[in-house]
């Protein structure tokens, strides 16, 4: 690996300014390995959500698990990740489910040995939170989620839909494993505090060779940063 970038990384990447790119390329190439996650339990509560056709019971106990969590007075982090935690799940009790999640068997696959795809000569982690498959008609289709999780760095529909085209195209490269046909719909992208799940845009071509010039750009900044 020489080049290597988190998708939604990559987004943020995209429009960022020229200090904030080389800053995320560092990141990127000296990652934190003791830094703690940022919304360890809104992902896990989204992900059983979603994994049981958008049953938000699970979002509703894991507030109540939040809420009743005590933290450490000399650790103001724990009390600011405790409270952005309880904003983003409050806010994805507002979210729309597809219907298509709502009323089909969700097959999970619960992971998958390869979890990046190569674009332009750059690894794009995509380790989609969500790869699921379902049956229609006596055929198989696979779909996927990534989530999007930051305040203070919320994505505009058109940047979630370069998530679920490279989501897509990282889906098409194992979906060979599964006997299985990815379907552009069920390829999604989720932005927690925009409140909204966007799937892959039936031109997905368009969006690709935008990540195209991305990934040339990131080649460029890797060698500065």
């Amino acid at each position: 690996m020489k080049y290597f970038i988190s998708i939604n990384q990559l987004v943020d990447f995209s429009k960022g300014s020229k200090a904030k790119k080389k800053r995320i390329i560092r990141d990127q190439k000296n990652p934190d390995k003791l830094r703690v996650s940022w919304y360890q339990t809104p992902r896990a509560s989204i992900k059983k959500c979603l994994s049981n056709n958008g049953n938000k019971d699970y979002i509703v106990d894991g507030l109540r698990r939040l809420k009743s969590k005590i933290t450490d007075p000399n650790k103001p982090r724990e009390l600011q990740n405790k409270l952005a935690s309880i904003k983003a799940m409050n806010s994805f009790l507002e979210v729309e489910i597809p219907n298509i999640l709502k009323n089909y068997r969700l097959n999970l696959i619960k992971s998958h040995k390869v979890k990046s795809t190569y674009i332009k000569e750059v690894e794009v982690l995509v380790s989609p939170d969500i790869i699921f498959t379902i049956s229609y008609e006596g055929k198989t289709y696979m779909g996927g989620v990534k989530i999007h999780l930051s305040k203070g760095n919320i994505f505009e529909p058109r940047e979630s839909k370069i998530v679920s085209a490279v989501l897509q195209k990282y889906l098409e490269s194992i979906s060979k494993d599964y006997d299985a046909e990815v379907l552009p719909k069920l390829c999604m992208s989720l932005d927690v505090f925009d409140q909204r799940i966007v799937s892959a845009p039936l031109q997905i071509h368009k969006y690709l060779d935008k990540v195209d010039i991305i990934c040339e750009e990131v080649k460029r900044y890797w060698n500065i940063a």
